[in-house]
């Protein structure tokens, strides 16, 4: 599986050497590769990842608030025509998206050079979305340049990109690494024991994939630790968690319906509970908003910590384990 993940500059210079020495074909001019080699440490950059060894690069920045323009891209050799490019360019746009950005940009070779290879390149762009502006010829250059524009559009990518399978156990490395890389430490441990309880039918975990990358998860416990769902056999959702670079794309909604659904099939009630602290992320208070927006109402018994009952005037700690419960009718 090819993952993309954000690097520094220069992690994305190397890169950009490496590449461009591979395809002399594309990168014959060596003032100009180390220009560009240059020029990507300035700049924010993607690489595509597989099996440890880095395969693709995607160098961007924000001329305009509203533009993102592709400064530099390309695929190592053995990788050309697998979809890698494709990928980059779903992050680069993704990325700009939460940026604010509408539109994205590149300049390549124009197709009336009728150079095979840059030709390719054309192509490519057409084939993710670019149109073709205009023809330009910046000063000092002896080509024709051609300025392309993709129209970056965040619902429509949302329906189409949002994946959702349960979890496997070789999805576990990925999962860990995905969450590590946003700083957010999830052990091996935690994943492990929820697959176990998949396997005995005391849970079900999902994954959310978007455009090809682990997005969140979520967990439906069939039997609550908390008791007065216990009690009345309300299955609790728990663990919903979207990493900060997917967030406001429906994903969290998207898991949640999922869960819902499934709780549905044997229940009629299903059950959360949410922390009350913010953060510098938001802590719980998007979550707060998204399940009272969907439905959830506080279940009257208060808020509890370690899963028991807080008194009045008791003193405790404001952190993961202060809660407040919600309900909500599902069938």
């Amino acid at each position: 599986m090819i993952q993309i993940e954000k690097i520094t500059g220069e992690l994305a210079k190397a890169l950009c050497q490496t590449i461009t020495t591979e395809l002399p074909e594309y990168f014959g001019l060596p003032e100009a590769n180390e220009h560009y080699a240059i020029g990507v440490t300035k700049r924010i950059n993607f690489a595509a990842k597989r099996n440890d060894n880095y395969v693709g690069l995607i160098s961007i920045d924000f001329p305009y608030s509203n533009n993102a323009n592709i400064y530099w891209m390309a695929v190592r050799r053995d990788f050309h025509r697998q979809g890698v490019g494709k990928q980059l360019i779903d992050e680069a746009c993704h990325f700009a998206i939460k940026q604010g950005a509408k539109t994205i940009t590149v300049e390549t070779l124009s197709p009336s050079e009728s150079e095979e290879n840059y030709l390719k390149t054309y192509l490519f762009y057409q084939s993710v979305g670019f149109k073709a502006l205009f023809d330009l010829k910046p000063a000092g250059y002896e080509w024709n340049m051609v300025y392309m524009m993709k129209q970056l559009e965040p619902l429509a990518i949302n329906q189409q990109s949002i994946v959702i399978k349960a979890l496997a156990l070789s999805d576990i490395p990925f999962l860990v690494d995905a969450f590590q890389k946003a700083n957010w430490q999830k052990p091996a441990s935690l994943f492990e024991k929820y697959y176990q309880e998949q396997q005995q039918a005391e849970r079900v975990v999902w994954l959310a994939y978007f455009q090809d990358q682990i997005a969140g998860y979520v967990t439906l416990k069939w039997a609550s630790l908390y008791e007065p769902f216990a009690h009345k056999k309300i299955p609790e959702i728990m663990d919903l968690n979207v990493l900060p670079s997917f967030r406001k794309f429906g994903i969290g909604s998207t898991l949640l319906t999922v869960a819902e659904e499934k709780a549905a099939s044997q229940h009629s009630n299903v059950g959360l509970g949410v922390g009350l602290y913010g953060g510098q992320d938001g802590g719980y208070g998007q979550a707060q908003r998204l399940y009272i927006k969907r439905g959830y109402i506080p279940d009257g018994l208060g808020v509890t910590y370690d899963y028991k009952p807080v008194d009045p005037g008791k003193m405790v700690c404001l952190d993961d384990d202060l809660i407040l419960w919600f309900t909500k009718k599902v069938k």
